[in-house]
């Protein structure tokens, strides 16, 4: 049969011959396949201890929960820099938001100061129970690792240091203990007005799938390794730059390497530009810490069907130090 599946085409793929693209997709499989771990959110209601999207963190009591820090310097239009809010007595006062006054030189008058934001509570976004998550070479395999941002026009996106955890905080929680009497029940941002608008609604459950993947489009890495691989599959027609290559070829790579998903490890993906590409001293951020990507199933939304990357470097992910890792979301 296989002779005469040869002549007219009959049976499987056997005779199909493996055109450029195909080359090339074979070989970025072959030189940077990792292993991930994909992220599947699931609604509904979860324990504190939990891997999930929104709803209640695991916060011990006698933690301090993340607030923004001065300095942040992205505000809401029409809003002056947000400032340290003054506390007054109890555990949550002082955080409505709402302008402060000041007595004036008269004695009894009190006038409004020039409106600023106060520092708020950073909002909670994610977690992950590494107890729950197939192990992945590198990343613990017990604690929790929180993602938490500010609430204003940017989610405390810092475009100037995206390192800097001012507008954002990565909170790791070595040792977990599954007590709801050891653990807050009511957060700082109980009771809070925030801007409208959240990248995340409602709470959902996060399920894990251990898979893999090849590098894709949009990885400050990828074009040279893209023009290295289309040299590599076409030895008689290599080329110095990607604008000689054929575009249809390029296309039809760029086709089949979805990098869009929830996940922890593997590549990320930008809607925009990888900021490594503009930052260099960012580049050794190398591992994708959490990726939460736009899911209108799940009501996720970052801007215009946006992205939010975590990355950190290697050696501090083994050190299991948070206190460097690079924040950034984009959108179209």
């Amino acid at each position: 049969m296989g002779f005469f599946n040869k002549i007219f085409g009959g049976g499987g793929n056997e005779g199909k011959k493996e055109t450029s693209a195909d080359r090339m997709l074979r070989i970025i499989r072959e030189k940077t396949t990792t292993a991930c771990v994909k992220l599947i959110p699931e609604p509904g209601e979860t324990r504190p201890w939990e891997s999930k999207i929104g709803g209640m963190p695991y916060m011990p009591k006698g933690f301090e929960y993340p607030y923004e820090e001065p300095g942040t310097t992205v505000v809401a239009e029409g809003q002056a820099s947000a400032v340290a809010a003054s506390v007054a007595a109890g555990p949550f006062a002082g955080l409505d938001g709402n302008t402060a006054a000041v007595p004036s030189a008269t004695a009894g008058e009190v006038v409004g100061q020039k409106e600023e934001r106060k520092l708020l509570p950073l909002r909670f976004l994610a977690q992950v129970n590494f107890s729950e998550m197939p192990p992945l070479e590198g990343f613990p395999t017990k604690g929790i690792l929180q993602f938490y941002v500010a609430r204003e026009n940017a989610y405390g996106l810092n475009f100037e240091n995206p390192e800097e955890q001012k507008g954002f905080r990565v909170i790791y929680h070595e040792e977990v203990a599954e007590d709801e009497a050891a653990l807050l029940s009511v957060l700082p941002t109980e009771g809070v007005e925030y801007p409208e608008g959240f990248p995340v609604k409602g709470e959902m459950k996060l399920n894990f799938e251990k898979s893999s993947m090849p590098m894709g489009g949009g990885d400050y890495r990828f074009d040279k390794l893209l023009l290295d691989v289309y040299n590599e599959a076409n030895p008689d027609a290599r080329v110095t730059s990607l604008d000689r290559a054929p575009e249809d070829d390029l296309d039809k790579v760029y086709d089949q390497l979805d990098m869009g998903g929830h996940r922890v490890g593997g590549y990320p993906l930008f809607t925009q530009l990888d900021p490594r590409e503009y930052h260099p001293e960012l580049k050794e951020d190398s591992v994708l810490l959490f990726q939460l990507d736009s899911d209108a199933d799940h009501q996720i939304m970052w801007g215009d069907s946006g992205v939010c990357n975590f990355f950190i470097r290697p050696e501090d992910l083994a050190k299991r130090d948070f206190s460097r890792v690079l924040y950034h979301w984009d959108c179209y």
